[in-house]
């Protein structure tokens, strides 16, 4: 299967959505093709430096900025013109110096825009005083050509989706039996994992990456909201009959990082009936104490519902909690006692040291339901003996790739007094407009 970047285009619905992931696919592919270098993308706004992407320390050293223009239909006079813009703005930015500028475009440019892009090219080289590689131009067909060397094309162009929907549908299929009927909707479309709700769990590859992972290090969950990550860690630590302590932070009106470690130390106190110490003022040194006083060989601190909207006060949290686990490991050789911490934010956002903390988290991504969304629809039906087939697809487009609206579709259907098409098409329109992401 061969897709070309009109495709990509309808892969994504529209200019704005297709221009945005075209950002995102040439960050991924300078990731790889520059190993071991930072590559990074940067959030638009005024000021950026005329930068989407760089190469490099910023600040450090002369960096590789890379300009990703979705121009695929036209190249006129406003594309030519956004181009000297943008190239000027990262010439004379004084946030950094200009290594190389590097433009990406989804386009093969005839021979009049070759021989107005080649013009531009050497005058502003001859003008800087600069060598070839100051300007570069890399083209549609050079990107598919650079994804594919670096096996990223089929994920990029959504070829995989395709083949894994015809497999998953067959696993489906195949396993349909496997999955009990059940009387209590409650029990399928749970909220709160328990043990009796595991017949209704999506296992994913992302539960292994969880399990195979905590024997290695701490973790650092993140995701979007009403994507799973309290159910991924209640559910694995549950299953492989891990202990925990469950440290919820979700009734708490968060307003310092102080509080967040003080709500810690009393969960631990409560769960392992200890008293802290009067005499340590230090929280995280009075923490790390009391965790030394449970005298258990193996067991988890999960640190759940860390949502804060102030992100002066998250950036302290992320600081704090980062020291923890630092402080902890340097003071007490227990590899049996681990760190799980559960947060909306990417922790790259938030943690200042992210190297530093790298050494001593890895980090979870939950947001990747693309896949696994319709299987998950295939479980609920079977299990609530509902046929949805005719809506499958409204449903699923319209829940956003969220477990938790589709759930919430679901509930929705399964309340109709008379679950017909129009009544279907009305409760999935009602959830969304009520739900708040």
């Amino acid at each position: 299967m061969n897709r070309d970047w009109n495709d990509f285009k309808s892969l994504h619905s529209n200019i704005s959505g297709a221009r945005q992931a075209f950002e995102q696919a040439c960050e991924t592919l300078f990731r790889k093709i520059h190993k071991g270098k930072s590559v990074s993308q940067v959030e638009v706004k005024q000021g950026d430096g005329g930068i989407d992407i760089f190469i490099g320390e910023l600040g450090v050293e002369p960096i590789t900025v890379i300009q990703c223009k979705f121009f695929l239909d036209t190249f006129e006079e406003s594309q030519k013109s956004q181009i000297r813009g943008s190239f000027e703005t990262a010439l004379n930015s004084d946030k950094y110096e200009l290594k190389e500028w590097i433009l990406c475009i989804p386009r093969v440019i005839d021979i009049d825009e070759h021989s107005w892009w080649f013009k531009w090219k050497h005058k502003k080289i001859e003008e800087n005083i600069k060598t070839e590689q100051f300007i570069q131009l890399v083209n549609g067909n050079e990107l598919i050509h650079s994804f594919k060397e670096n096996d990223l094309y089929n994920t990029v162009f959504k070829i995989e989706d395709s083949l894994k929907i015809a497999e998953i549908h067959n696993a489906i299929v195949s396993k349909k039996k496997e999955i009990p009927k059940e009387t209590n909707p409650q029990k399928v479309l749970f909220n709160n994992y328990s043990k009796e709700c595991e017949n209704y769990y999506l296992e994913r590859e992302i539960d292994k990456e969880f399990i195979n992972s905590l024997k290695l290090n701490n973790l650092w969950v993140f995701g979007n909201s009403g994507f799973g990550k309290t159910a991924l860690v209640n559910r694995n630590l549950t299953k492989n009959d891990i202990e925990y302590c469950f440290c919820d932070l979700s009734p708490i009106n968060i307003t310092s990082s102080e509080q967040v470690i003080e709500e810690i130390i009393f969960k631990v106190e409560e769960k392992f009936e200890l008293e802290r110490n009067p005499t340590v003022t230090n929280n995280i040194k009075q923490l790390t104490q009391l965790l030394c006083c449970t005298k258990k060989s193996k067991i988890i601190i999960v640190i759940d519902e860390l949502s804060v909207k102030d992100n002066k006060i998250l950036k302290e949290i992320a600081t704090d909690l980062t020291n923890l686990v630092v402080h902890y490991g340097n003071s007490f050789q227990n590899e049996g006692l681990k760190f799980v911490v559960s947060t909306i934010s990417n922790p790259k956002d938030i943690i200042e040291n992210i190297s530093k903390a790298s050494e001593h988290f890895q980090y979870i991504d939950c947001n990747d339901w693309s896949i696994s969304i319709e299987k998950l629809f295939e479980i609920l039906t079977t299990s609530l003996s509902i046929d949805l087939e005719e809506q499958k697809q409204h449903i699923i487009e319209s829940c956003e790739n969220s477990p938790r609206i589709l759930k919430s579709i679901f509930r929705k259907i399964i309340a109709l007094e008379n679950i017909n098409p129009a009544a279907i098409i009305n409760a999935v329109k009602i959830t969304t407009s009520e739900l708040v992401r």
